[in-house]
């Protein structure tokens, strides 16, 4: 009888099924390895194109060191110490802080979430011995969603935030518990904002003594839904005057104010006028509007005659589900509650401090 020893074929292709796999994988994380570092030294050249720039552009950027990591599962690019002043034909404002980094994930990284160390030095007016600013913030970040045209959609959070005058030690916000905003950009030129403020109290001295007798310091809750016209003519220079002349508008489909006894709600449309004084107005609705006016009276905002006359406004007024209607106006720099001049709006700046251009994070891919 012949016997036969060799190994059997099943035998065979049992251990090629069980290698196979684990080569796959081999490959395929090589692969992935070899994209990461590709990616991450393309990312890096888009950052140092990005410095060398805004220098060319007469920004003064000094930074501790610049790297990239996160492997394998984003792209952490980390900023040590970086330091921003602006040319003065942009505002002249300067920015510090221990850290800066922007991360994205490795399928998407038109999407970038940059995260602000704390404390950061802030300067709106370049002149670091009387204006500079020190703010600090258990979190601080915003997020960019770009596409070929430039940045699409912007957000930003900020959670336990404080506010303070750097040489004087000044309070100017004693505390604000979370900020949540979002942007997008929408059709016919239009910029849709979100915006939601909870917790926020301003320091001792900024606010007058009538305003604070009347709501108290703290505003437990602010939100809007608004939409900016001619958001290209605003983006262009940041000047709100050359807004204001293309016909630039706000559309606020959504407010609500939660501060002391006042609780309102609204919609409507604002602007500016020819001194850049807040002008418009919004229909809204007043939950508590007894406990308003009490306030108000009570806090000299509104003197007892003003406070008859509001009272009988109300009287007057529509009534809903959510409160009594009224319109909030904004004229000639007043503010009018109804019939009544509950305080003044002065002039908003006519240029806002310009930051420099993000890079597309779409360049590093190409």
């Amino acid at each position: 009888m012949i016997r036969d020893f060799s190994t059997p074929e099943p035998a065979r292709r049992s251990r090629l099924s069980l290698i196979l796999p684990f080569a796959a994988f081999g490959i395929l994380l090589a692969a992935y390895g070899g994209y990461w570092l590709w990616m991450s030294g393309e990312i890096r050249k888009t950052a140092d194109s990005w410095v060398e720039e805004r220098e060319s552009e007469g920004y003064v950027i000094s930074l501790d060191q610049l790297s990239v990591s996160g492997f394998p599962f984003r792209f952490t690019v980390t900023a040590r110490a970086p330091e921003i002043i602006a040319p003065p034909e942009d505002g002249g404002w300067r920015m510090a802080m221990p850290q800066l980094s922007a991360s994205a994930l490795p399928y998407n990284i038109s999407h970038w979430i940059v995260a602000f160390a704390s404390p950061a030095e802030l300067d709106l007016q370049g002149d670091e011995d009387t204006s500079a600013l020190l703010a600090t913030a258990s979190r601080a970040r915003i997020s960019l969603a770009s596409g070929r045209a430039g940045t699409v959609r912007a957000g930003a959070e900020l959670e336990e935030f404080r506010l303070i005058a750097r040489e004087s030690g000044e309070v100017l916000v004693e505390a604000l518990d979370q900020l949540v905003l979002s942007s997008e950009l929408v059709e016919d030129d239009q910029m849709r904002i979100r915006l939601e403020v909870r917790g926020l109290e301003l320091g001792p001295d900024q606010l007058d003594e009538r305003t604070v007798s009347a709501f108290g310091r703290r505003i437990e809750l602010m939100r809007t839904d608004t939409t900016l016209s001619h958001w290209s003519a605003l983006a262009a220079d940041a000047n709100l005057a050359s807004w204001s002349d293309s016909g630039g508008r706000a559309e606020i489909a959504m407010a609500a104010l939660h501060w002391g006894h006042a609780r309102l709600s609204g919609e409507g449309t604002m602007g500016v006028d020819a001194l850049l004084r807040p002008e418009g107005r919004l229909s809204v609705l007043v939950a508590e509007p007894e406990s308003l006016v009490a306030a108000l009276v009570a806090g000299g905002v509104a003197s007892p005659s003003d406070g008859e006359a509001l009272r009988l406004a109300l009287m007057m007024a529509p009534r809903r589900d959510e409160g009594v209607a009224l319109p909030f106006r904004f004229q000639q720099g007043g503010i009018f509650l109804g019939p009544v001049r509950i305080g003044e709006a002065g002039p908003l700046t006519g240029q806002l401090p310009i930051m420099p251009e993000l890079p597309d994070a779409e360049d590093a891919s190409e």
